[in-house]
């Protein structure tokens, strides 16, 4: 699997982001790429939860599935792909000062025999890197009050 990991320093109480950030009402406002999530199981937040949604790469929609585990109050959760491109997440909150630290981590493969590879070193992880790099700093945007 291909891991790409990022992270942004945000203006912002911890509690505050991870009450805007661990609400998926907000998602697709900030998340590059996405749209339409909705709830698909009964828990609509923590372990459990169920979010499907469309993703979009290259002009081309996909539609996924993310299952949320590991979750803790003010610190983070992982997710798993249940439909749609494999995938793992992490959603890591940390304290800096006056300031919290997010990380966002995705792990994915592409499910293509041989080629899988080269299109990701091709193509996919710079993708894949653009779009959390302009998610995250969208999300700083949000949070800076300008």
């Amino acid at each position: 699997m291909t891991r790409i990991e990022r992270s942004v320093l945000i203006n912002s109480d911890i509690r505050d982001l991870f009450a805007y950030v661990s609400d998926y009402r907000y998602w697709s406002d900030w998340f590059e790429g996405t749209s339409g999530f909705r709830v698909t199981s009964k828990k609509e937040r923590g372990n459990g939860a169920r979010y499907r949604y469309k993703a979009w790469l290259f002009g081309i929609p996909a539609i996924v599935e993310t299952e949320i585990y590991d979750f803790v109050e003010n610190a983070g959760w992982k997710g798993i792909s249940t439909r749609g491109m494999p995938h793992r997440t992490e959603w890591i909150f940390e304290p800096d000062g006056d300031h919290t630290r997010f990380t966002y981590a995705l792990e994915y493969r592409i499910p293509v025999p041989l080629l899988g590879p080269v299109l990701d070193s091709l193509f996919m992880k710079k993708k894949w890197t653009s779009i959390i790099e302009k998610s995250l700093s969208n999300l700083k945007i949000k949070f800076s009050g300008a």
